[in-house]
């Protein structure tokens, strides 16, 4: 990956458009290197919608890095001397082009610095299918459209979360084996009207096929939602959640810690299904992300 030095003077005042050029060109590197020999990084530099970027940030005298995106934290971590790391989501539904990512730092003599770099994001083309109903089982009377709105705020406090800590470790795990049924992003037409975008994928499950935990983390939901059934999501620390969707049963309390591999849960078909299968889900930072770009953009011990 190239890197480019910034730290150097000019005393040519008419190099005013040269000096502009080289900015420019800083801001929409993938990394570079400034005073104190800092580097910045983004892995990869373009990232489809969905999908997730790792933002890494070098230099010797390094003791606190953080970062934003649109007025979103972006929790960095120590990987090893002198290197923190971050992961950052992009939102499926998030608009192609140019995202500018603000990455701050405070040095052991506590010197402040502050760079910016421009993430480019890629339009994905997601499946698409459409779907014939039976009227009832599409129709929401008001007690369900209220319990609906409801559960939906539940989920929405806890994308707010922040917990600093990380919890999780290494590479992330399938929760159960087996093929995906419906993709991540899936666009759905149901009798003639879109909906939402698929949020998660479905992987096929049998009926009380163990689910266990992706990564170590917290249970901070354990309930039985309307669409959703008997719901589970772990907090994973730094902004990073995954959920476990229509099982029949659960295997975890409320608040529990749970470590890697953990059985949390059965398979099953509770809430608004057709089949046995498990939706497995993502958040980092807030955004819906494919949740298998956790099992790489998570490795090699970090």
């Amino acid at each position: 990956m190239e890197s480019l030095s910034a730290g150097w003077k000019t005393k040519n005042k008419t190099g005013a458009g040269r000096f502009l050029a080289l900015a420019l060109c800083l801001l929409a590197s993938p990394s570079w290197a400034a005073s104190h020999s800092r580097t910045v990084s983004l892995a990869p530099a373009q990232v489809f919608q969905g999908g997730i970027v790792r933002i890494t940030v070098s230099g010797e005298d390094l003791e606190e890095v953080g970062g934003f995106l649109q007025n979103r934290s972006i929790a960095f971590f120590p990987a090893q001397a002198g290197v923190y790391f971050a992961l950052l989501g992009v939102d499926l539904e998030q608009k192609p082009g140019a995202l500018e990512i603000t990455v701050r730092s405070k040095s052991k003599d506590k010197e402040k610095w502050e760079r910016s770099v421009l993430l480019r994001i890629k339009k994905k083309a997601f499946a698409r299918e459409e779907l014939t109903v039976p009227p009832s089982f599409d129709r929401i009377d008001e007690a369900a459209r209220k319990r609906i709105e409801k559960e939906q705020e539940t989920l929405d406090r806890l994308w707010a979360l922040a917990t600093p800590r990380r919890l999780w470790d290494g590479g992330f795990l399938q929760p159960l084996p087996g093929g995906i049924s419906s993709p991540f992003g899936l666009r759905r037409v149901i009798n003639g009207y879109p909906r939402s975008p698929h949020g998660g994928v479905d992987l096929k499950a049998s009926l009380g096929a163990e689910v266990r935990a992706a990564n170590h983390g917290r249970v901070v939901l354990r309930e039985e939602f309307f669409f959703s059934g008997k719901s589970i999501v772990l907090d994973h620390g730094g902004g990073l959640f995954t959920m476990y969707f229509h099982l029949s049963d659960f295997a975890v309390e409320q608040e529990g810690l749970v470590r890697k591999g953990d059985v949390i849960g059965r398979a099953g078909m509770s809430g608004r299904v057709t089949g046995p299968h498990l939706h497995w889900g993502a958040r980092l930072n807030g955004a819906r992300v494919d949740p298998f770009e956790l099992l790489g953009a998570t490795g090699n011990g970090q």
